[in-house]
């Protein structure tokens, strides 16, 4: 097995990087904290420049890396495996964000205590770890397990927060057969034993004390939760709101505790918004896509920091509204859910 230095200029970081893994894998291994998203090639956050070296980006998303970026030297690092010592540039880096820590990764084992329908399509799981018995995560992160009798991961965000460490809680959303909530959805069972892999992901609520401006819909109100829930017990003062999409009113769930937290919270606001109301709804709050929802709520968010987490279209819809608000992309910070088939459609392997 062939090993080859990978050096982060202009910061003059170095590290080892087998030749039968990522660049991106080899990195979050040794604690260096590089910038990612899905991990498997479908939202293109990974992207960096090489500006020395050989690499193999046979398996790259050509959706996610298109042929000009390639020629001008840009590589997936979830996708890349060196061929060569390589030469990164990480231009608009700081070295604090290298050096962040995020959790040690890790595989766990785990039990299975409790599986319950939300909805008619997402499902509450929670998984009693066993070995190790606690993990150290930051609100806002995901992990990936092992589907039961196969070789394939997909990743879920935890919805619980980081205090309750021994148990995870996460939000499945069911997708027409899809490998891994199809079995949630029909096999899962009380007392089963899964393997998980984590922590993952770089999306977290920032230290400084900005108001937030939070957005999901479906099972992205996963890290949300999380997120909500820890800021909730640390009675955090910032001011903040949180928009949440649903088609109908039988795909809103938690809405005791998602109001709650106005109690719960100095000064937080909850505004849930259905995109397809039918008269047995009885619906009296807001209509339409959340994206012009948070258009018309909030068309000054000057100064706000915004988080966003759900489907890609949902995401892509939502960054330019915010713009126009007054929050500048570099405080847009987002998680996108990408099922199998839409990461297969990029190009990629599988999202969540």
């Amino acid at each position: 097995m062939a090993e080859y230095n990978i050096t982060l200029m202009p910061f003059s970081r170095r590290f080892v990087c087998r030749d039968n893994e990522t660049i991106l894998a080899a990195a979050l291994r040794q604690g260096i904290n590089l910038r990612y998203g899905c991990r498997q090639g479908g939202c293109g956050t990974c992207k960096a420049l090489a500006v020395a070296g050989d690499l193999d980006q046979s398996d790259a998303s050509t959706f996610a890396l298109m042929d000009f970026e390639r020629d001008q030297g840009y590589a997936l690092l979830c996708s890349a495996y060196p061929l060569s010592d390589v030469t990164l540039e990480l231009a608009d880096y700081d070295l604090s964000e290298l050096d962040e820590a995020v959790g040690q990764i890790r595989e766990y084992q785990a039990v299975v205590r409790d599986v319950a329908f939300v909805t008619h399509d997402i499902v509450d799981v929670q998984l009693a770890l066993v070995e190790p018995a606690s993990m150290n995560f930051t609100a806002g992160q995901y992990v990936e397990g092992l589907v039961p009798q196969t070789n394939e991961w997909r990743a879920y965000s935890m919805a619980n927060p980081p205090s309750q460490s021994g148990v995870l809680e996460f939000l499945v959303k069911l997708i027409p057969d899809g490998l891994a909530s199809s079995y949630v959805g029909n096999k899962l069972k009380l007392g089963e034993h899964v393997t998980i892999s984590g922590p993952y992901g770089r999306f977290h609520l920032r230290k400084e004390p900005r108001p937030a401006l939070f957005v999901a819909g479906g099972a992205g109100l996963a890290p949300i939760l999380s997120i909500l829930r820890e800021m909730a017990e640390t009675r955090d003062p910032r001011p903040s709101i949180f928009f949440y999409g649903a088609r109908r009113r039988r795909d809103l769930f938690f809405l005791d505790e998602l109001y709650g937290f106005e109690n719960r919270l100095p000064d937080f606001r909850f505004v849930p918004a259905l995109s397809e109301t039918a008269p047995d709804d009885e619906w009296e709050g807001d209509t339409g896509l959340i994206t012009d929802v948070v258009a018309r709520k909030v068309p000054d968010a000057s100064g706000w920091q915004s988080y966003l987490c759900g489907s890609g279209p949902m995401i892509d819809a939502a960054l330019p509204v915010l713009e126009r608000s007054g929050i500048g992309l570099r405080n847009c910070f987002y998680d996108k859910f990408l099922s199998r088939a839409e990461s297969i459609s990029l190009g990629g392997a599988t999202g969540r």
